[in-house]
């Protein structure tokens, strides 16, 4: 009994000293690699990092807003500065526009599509300390609908709002309007106090992570809301500088003035990235850069086998695969971070044989010359197309003219094709308006369309807009050719910027200097 409890004995102390040996070794180990991140200025501990902080951050940007007033003032450019940051809705949106909680925590729709209930969050104060609650919910989509704000026309069948109680909103519709939920992720969604006295043009008086320090015509400072609900925003200051041109904004960042310019031409990023301590950086857009084609009755591409042959001759995938500004090729009429997107490319492959197969139905004279015209800034791509058209045996006529020549002409009905861009989120409607600037009219289009706005519910709007884009595609109404990127440069010490669509949503909570 002795020998064995000596044993015991021996092995507890044996294997305490191993545990000591490992203790002291992981410990040696971890000042060792603390010293070496320090004296290669590396973050130790990276966690650390969406941490508040005392630092200001600069960012430079173009257009300013000429008014704070975010429910009458036009434009992504008031949108940008306060929506996320400053004012909050009741549905908010990821980097990648998913729909997400936002003052609502919560909702549910009713089977048929028209009682919408959401549940607001507790504990919400405004910026000069009102609570917010589901009465001030209430007071602001009327008041939105009844004064017409801007996005207000977005609220489409809005019968009724009732708060049951301080924490929930019911709104419900005279029709299903599937798209409900994203409009109140936007200005038509935001809770403004009813409370409130403030000059809505000048100051501005909201629940997000950040106040309106001060405003002019040349910058805007936010501070942190240290009073707000959520994780409170990493910078205590984030200022806001607005320059008159794109060399302005390019100088300001070389210059260490701002940690942040955008939006940028590719070319201006690169050169920008060739700075030592700034980096390019870019994310995705709704822009759609498109060829669109006339279909009006006196247009050769009022005929639907015309308007194909233009697609299969004209390789897409290519020009998306050059464009400096791509972020990928398209091939309809929603882009990669809409409702109801779909990758529509292999519809029309760049096929010249087929292309001219397809053109070979028509005589020699009938076709006559197409007149296309082509952007300043993209001549290059215009040289392509006209050369790919060309291997028909079509005469081109190209006009190079700057944007507002391009867009006028587009809206006169002179042109056969043109490049131009679509930047709005669910445009693709423009495909159900003979009366549109492309005259595209088609009742199977029309009709997919319909039923995509009828749908009761998100899954179905999403399938149906799908097939609607598909039969547009299939259709040749235009050719896609790619989505556009937005493109910034940034300091190597900020961290948490955003990415996609920072030309109309740029949340700055998480933005920081390390």
């Amino acid at each position: 009994m002795q020998k064995n409890g000596k044993k015991q004995r021996d092995l507890h102390d044996a294997v305490t000293r191993w545990l000591i040996f490992f203790g002291v070794a992981i410990a040696l180990s971890v000042m060792l690699w603390l010293g070496w991140s320090l004296a290669n200025r590396r973050n130790p501990i990276p966690v650390f990092s969406t941490l508040t902080s005392d630092s200001t951050v600069s960012i430079g940007l173009r257009d300013a807003p000429e008014s704070l007033d975010i429910r009458t003032q036009q434009g992504h450019a008031v949108e940008q500065a306060l929506l996320g940051n400053v004012y909050e809705t009741l549905v908010s949106r990821s980097e990648t526009n998913k729909l997400q909680p936002g003052l609502a925590s919560s909702w549910q729709v009713s089977d048929d599509g028209l009682t919408y209930t959401f549940t607001l969050r507790g504990n919400v104060k405004f910026s000069n300390g009102h609570t917010l609650d589901s009465a001030d919910a209430v007071w602001s989509l009327q008041n939105a609908v009844n004064n017409h704000y801007v996005d207000a026309d977005q609220l489409d069948g809005l019968q009724q709002v009732d708060n049951p109680d301080a924490h929930t909103l019911v709104i419900t519709l005279s029709k299903p309007n599937p798209r409900l939920l994203r409009a109140l992720s936007g200005r038509a969604g935001i809770v403004y106090d009813e409370e409130g006295d403030n000059d809505y043009a000048k100051t501005a008086i909201g629940s997000g992570p950040f106040t309106v320090a001060r405003a002019s015509k040349s910058e805007i400072v936010l501070q942190r809301n240290d009073s707000y609900w959520g994780t409170k925003a990493a910078s205590s200051q984030i200022t806001l500088y607005y320059y008159s041109s794109e060399s302005s904004l390019a100088s300001a960042m070389k210059g260490g003035k701002i940690s942040m310019a955008l939006p940028l031409s590719a070319d201006a990023a690169d050169t920008l990235n060739a700075t030592r301590g700034i980096s390019a950086d870019s994310g995705i857009s709704f822009d759609k850069v498109m060829l669109a084609f006339n279909n009006a009755n006196e247009s050769i591409l009022a005929d639907q086998q015309m308007r194909k042959v233009m697609r299969y001759a004209i390789d897409a995938q290519t020009i998306a695969d050059s464009a400096n500004d791509s972020y990928g090729a398209l091939g309809g009429p929603i882009s990669p971070l809409e409702d109801g997107y779909e990758d529509l490319t292999g519809l029309f492959p760049h096929d010249l044989s087929q292309a001219q197969q397809l053109r070979s139905y028509f005589g020699t004279g009938y076709i006559g010359t197409i007149d296309l015209l082509i952007p300043e800034q993209y001549e290059t791509i215009g040289n392509t197309v006209k050369e790919q058209i060309e291997q028909l045996g079509v005469s081109v006529n190209m006009e190079v003219l700057d944007d507002a020549t391009v867009q006028q002409r587009i809206s006169d009905g002179g042109y056969t094709i043109a490049l131009t861009t679509m930047s709005g989120e669910d445009d693709a409607s423009v495909f159900t308006d003979g009366q549109s600037v492309f005259h595209f009219e088609n009742g199977d289009c029309q009709q997919a369309y319909a039923d995509a706005l009828a749908a009761t519910n998100d899954n179905d709007y999403q399938e149906r807009m799908r097939t609607y884009a598909r039969t547009v595609s299939e259709n040749a109404a235009c050719d896609w050719l790619y989505t556009r990127k937005n493109f910034m440069a940034v300091s190597d010490k900020l961290q948490g910027y955003p990415k996609n669509l920072t030309d109309r949503l740029l949340p700055l909570n998480r933005v920081s200097l390390h």
